[in-house]
């Protein structure tokens, strides 16, 4: 008989014998012998699971019943509950619409408001003229050595009316001189500045002496002291123009552009500001050179009046905007403000509160003495009295602490994340792409923790005395490395260095995968809205590859490596260790 047979013989007469002992009634018929009991088969995963089962259950219970998580976890929940409550008030606020580019005011005071104003070609720096007055348009004007015009036009300048068959009657015009021939010029009117503007005088040689506005058929000539053109009052109405509501010149000029398109010239002047601008110096011949504004319309240089010109670079990345005054300058920041603000404030509590503040100080305070404190108490003897290896001993260590601090990090992203999705700025009642942010946010959390608990715990074992000290002085080297790396953009090898530059890689990935638009919000965030700059401040696009998803791969496996790195360091130190 074979010792399995024999020890199945043995189980089963054991098993019959106490059954007949127990029974009060023996059994009338034959017996049937029982079932064998299942085997357990004592292999070396079977023995691996139950040792690690146990230091991690140790080690998860052991910090369940410290005050100092719950102290932690409870400071993490309060954070992020003052950061939810201000970002619900300012959703539920929104933002007030800005008039960005001022035109909604009336500068004159004559009750028109500048865009209006714009609309019509009237000045809103002169409140007699207004939309129905019409205006004043150059067509010539007497040059350097030109002596003296002949005509029948509106002339304006300071000049002198050397004859005229007539003159009109412009007296319902504020804007129009009323000749006086009775008044008789002074010595400093007749030959200095001294003349004001909408006056007029006779000379002394029986000419008209004028500055300002007058319409006459005649021959007239400037004064040495001035100067005179010609033209004519065109935009006038016989009918009265009715202000506008000014509040219709706030939001009016949105944003019109559409990045998928690749055309380099976009944008719509929608207000007319521009489109409506008159240039002065086209007017008249030969004198573009005398006018700083003569190019206003195209402000950006592409040869193309009132648009926008996208540029991209030599991948079709967009790398820049450049409009044309007065296209696009007044867009809702409730369209776009109010979402980039919503995108910015995921990004800094991704980067700021998971990676930076709960990332580095929940693993210091909690990790440093997973190994440490064993050690310095005397109880590292009997953990490792069991057949459990040293290596194996720091490592189920890490685990017990990540079983307990991982889904605390996850649990904590997915919630913000579930609150931001209902509160933040959607057509539909819930944000689902941005689901995919706080997802790869809870994983990138969760990666950091574990690198730096094993680096932290790796610092414990190291020194006994000095490892808090250095683990302090690794944190403090994190949160400046990142805060540099986001200064940098991410471009600064020297943030590379950091665990911290490879976290807010996947946080940057992962917005680019949820929000592919993420590049455009960027440049237009810079260039049209100062309240965006949260998006852009916290935003850069991901440094190792131009692909979001094999960026992200890339940055997951840095910190799955340095990981791996610091678990063999600190197996290594802790083998090396004498237990007291």
């Amino acid at each position: 008989m074979t010792e399995k047979s024999r020890a199945y013989g043995d189980s089963s007469e054991s098993s019959v014998t106490t059954s007949l002992v127990k029974s009060p009634v023996a059994p009338s018929g034959p017996s049937k012998p029982s079932l064998p009991p299942p085997r357990v088969l004592d292999t070396v995963w079977t023995g691996l699971d139950r040792k690690a089962s146990a230091i991690i259950e140790f080690t998860s219970r052991q910090l369940r019943v410290r005050s100092s998580t719950w102290v932690i976890g409870a400071v993490g929940v309060l954070v992020m509950t003052l950061l939810l409550a201000t970002y619900a008030q300012e959703m539920a606020t929104g933002i007030e619409p800005i008039d960005d580019d001022g035109d909604s005011e009336d500068w004159d005071g004559d009750g028109y408001p500048q865009g209006q104003e714009n609309q019509y070609g009237t000045s809103d720096w002169d409140a007699k003229e207004f939309p129905g007055s019409g205006r004043f348009v150059d067509v010539d004007w007497l040059d350097w050595d030109d002596r003296n015009v002949t005509g029948n036009y509106t002339y304006n300048g300071n000049g002198i009316i050397e004859e005229y068959t007539w003159f009109a009657n412009n007296s319902d015009d504020d804007r129009f001189i009323a000749i006086n021939e009775q008044r008789s010029c002074s010595w400093e009117e007749e030959y200095t500045y001294g003349l004001g503007y909408g006056d007029s005088c006779m000379t002394d040689d029986n000419e008209i002496r004028f500055y300002g506005l007058v319409t006459v058929n005649g021959t007239l000539a400037k004064s040495d002291q001035g100067w005179l053109s010609w033209g004519e009052m065109v935009g006038q109405s016989d009918t009265v123009v009715e202000p506008h509501d000014p509040s219709i010149y706030i939001d009016e000029d949105g944003i019109n552009l559409d990045i998928d398109s690749g055309n380099v010239s976009q944008g719509y002047d929608d207000d007319g500001d521009c489109r409506n601008y008159q240039d002065e110096s086209t007017s008249i011949p030969d004198q573009t050179e005398y006018y700083w504004y003569s190019d206003m319309q195209d402000t950006n240089g592409n040869g193309i009046d009132c648009d926008v010109e996208l540029i991209f670079d030599e991948d079709g990345n967009l790398i820049r905007i450049e409009a044309d005054w007065g296209v696009d300058e007044d867009p809702s920041e409730s369209e776009f403000t109010l979402e980039s603000a919503h995108r910015g404030f995921i990004l800094a509590v991704s980067k700021v509160a998971f990676l930076f503040i709960l990332g580095i100080f929940i693993p210091m305070f909690l990790a440093t003495g997973l190994v440490r404190d064993e050690m310095a108490s005397g109880t590292m003897y009997y953990l490792v009295g069991k057949p459990i290896h040293r290596a194996e001993f720091f490592l189920y260590r890490i685990l017990g602490f990540m079983l307990l601090a991982g889904p605390y990090m996850l649990g904590l992203a997915v919630t913000v994340g579930i609150v931001t999705g209902f509160l933040g700025p959607s057509e539909s009642l819930f944000r689902f792409q941005d689901l995919t942010v706080w997802l790869i946010v809870g994983i990138a959390s969760a990666l950091v923790l574990l690198a730096y608990s094993t680096t932290f715990a790796m610092f414990g074992v190291l020194s006994k005395r000095f490892g808090a000290y250095i683990a302090i002085v690794m944190g403090l080297w994190e949160f400046i490395m990142a805060f540099f790396s986001l200064l940098s953009g991410g471009q600064s090898r020297i943030a590379w260095l950091s665990v911290s530059h490879w976290g807010i890689e996947m946080v940057n990935a992962a917005a680019l995968i949820a929000w592919p638009d993420s590049q455009y919000y960027d440049i237009i965030g810079e260039g049209y809205y100062d309240s965006a700059d949260i998006f852009s401040v916290f935003w850069n696009a991901p440094t190792t590859n131009e692909s979001p998803a094999v960026a992200l791969l890339v940055a997951a496996g840095v910190l799955v490596v340095y990981v791996l790195l610091m678990v063999g360091l600190g197996q290594s130190f802790l083998g090396r260790r004498e237990i007291d």
